[in-house]
């Protein structure tokens, strides 16, 4: 037999196996390309796994050869490598001849091709392991960012390999009408998250799993403020318009721009509907230090957790997310949301050569984060126009990804700040609903309240209009 046995540039102990498998495959492709090749593909089997490279050079011809609907056979693919000057280097025609005389089975090709991957992820997690031991060695700067780095790169090793989302419709239609019948039996009812507002939840029937949401507004109209009050409202069912008989879920807030304290002061006042200045600056009576006392031990026995990491990259908030779902799991509960703040703020995983491609990175990365969790994400967004005009689609900062990738985009608006000579106004506020892929969109229509940045209901609400 010509060529090597194996590279040294590999773990033996992680390889030796694998030679056969390798030729197994390989061969039984050549000898049937249109019933082999198609497993291999659906297995995600790429030329890299080889442990071999000259036989991933050969797999990554015959993939060529198929793409391009020329004829896969010992010839085409023994002229092809020619061609690429990489004959010799793979062990010569003879070689790639001997691989099909000592073929494997073709319908055993996606068992052959698991075994290749599962192979390469033990050496890509040696590898892992081996880098993350030279960073420990040569004393990090911070603990946190070797955790972090290596804890992504196993979640990467993972992901890469995810099973195919293909699947038979006859498989799913029990389930699926298990869910209408359901759904029918509680019409009107929340199929998502609870939000707390009741208009907005009969719009959106809640905020859905794996949906990325956009919350966007000009300065100073209380996007934070609204986002808090939406993750008091899924957290702490007291605290809701209706629905308080369904249960708290546990929620996340990544808060880009304020530290954790900050939040604090607005989700005491927002609860118990203190005033925010006067606890700022200690101007607090005796009575409100009582009802403070009571506030804050609803706050502390609540499901929220808070990250002030500023200038945070889509990878590690993947990761912290990620762990702190582990962490619920194995106590019987379930994210019930993830709270961004804000987009702009975020650092792209990779360098770009724009900001438009930047913000496409994080959008997608965030959409990615919600059907992978199966947890709505709601990210806050900077609108590009600070004039008095409404807010529409196109005013979100670097549009394109955001609008595209996301599942509801909706406006908070405070005409008091736009008119602010109309005493009339004073405390209203709209919610506009000016994306929803799955809904009708509309209007919901609240009251702020300024002394405790807090958003309650309003008590009549227009139609919805779709």
């Amino acid at each position: 037999m010509t060529g090597p046995i194996e590279d040294s540039n590999h773990n033996p102990s992680l390889s030796k196996p694998d030679l056969d498998v390798e030729r197994s495959l390989l061969g039984a492709i050549l000898a049937d390309v249109f019933e082999a090749l198609p497993l291999t593909m659906e297995a995600k089997l790429a030329p890299t796994d080889f442990f071999h490279a000259p036989h991933g050079e050969i797999y990554k011809m015959i993939i060529s050869l198929y793409d391009s609907g020329k004829p896969v056979d010992v010839t085409s693919v023994n002229d092809g490598l020619r061609t690429k000057g990489v004959l010799a280097s793979v062990g010569g025609a003879s070689y790639v001849a001997e691989l099909w005389d000592h073929f494997g089975v073709p319908g055993h090709v996606g068992y052959y091709a698991k075994l290749i991957i599962d192979r390469a992820m033990l050496r890509t997690i040696l590898n892992i392991t081996q880098d993350i031991s030279l960073k420990c060695r040569s004393n990090p700067p911070s603990v946190v960012d070797v955790l972090d780095e290596a804890e992504a790169a196993i979640y990467k090793v993972r992901d890469d390999r995810s099973s195919s989302r293909l699947v038979a419709i006859s498989t799913q239609m029990t389930s699926f009408f298990d869910k209408i019948t359901d759904l029918r039996l509680h019409k009107g009812g929340i199929t998502g998250q609870p939000t707390g507002y009741a208009h907005l939840d009969r719009l959106t029937g809640g905020f859905q799993k794996t949906d990325l949401i956009i919350l966007g507004g000009r300065p100073g109209m209380g996007k934070t403020s609204l986002a808090l009050n939406l993750a008091i409202n899924v957290a702490i069912p007291s605290q809701r318009e209706d629905k308080k008989d369904l249960p708290a879920s546990p929620v996340v807030i990544f808060s880009l721009e304020m530290g954790t304290e900050q939040v604090l002061q607005r989700l005491l006042c927002q609860i118990g509907q203190h005033n925010l200045l006067e606890l700022r600056t200690g101007r607090i009576s005796d009575e409100e230090i009582g009802k403070l006392t009571s506030t804050a031990s609803l706050l502390r026995n609540s499901p929220i957790f808070i990250d002030d990491t500023a200038a945070i990259r889509p990878l590690e908030l993947r990761a912290k997310t990620r762990r702190l779902q582990s962490q619920l799991r194995n106590q019987g509960q379930q994210l019930g949301l993830v709270v961004v703040d804000y987009l702009q703020l975020m650092r792209p995983n990779g360098k770009h050569n724009n900001r438009e491609q930047e913000i496409s990175e994080i959008s997608g990365s965030l959409k990615s984060l919600a059907k992978e969790l199966d947890v709505p994400v709601l990210t806050l967004s900077q609108l590009k126009r600070a004039d008095a005009s409404e807010p529409s689609l196109s005013d979100l900062r670097e549009s394109g990804a955001i609008e595209q990738d996301a599942d509801i985009v909706f406006f908070v608006l405070r005409r008091e700040l736009l008119k602010q000579d109309n005493p009339d106004l004073k405390g209203q506020a709209e919610l506009q609903l000016k994306k929803h892929r799955n809904g009708p969109t509309g209007v919901v229509y609240m009251h702020f309240k300024q002394h405790c940045t807090s958003f309650l209901p309003a008590t009549n609400f227009h139609p919805i209009s779709s």
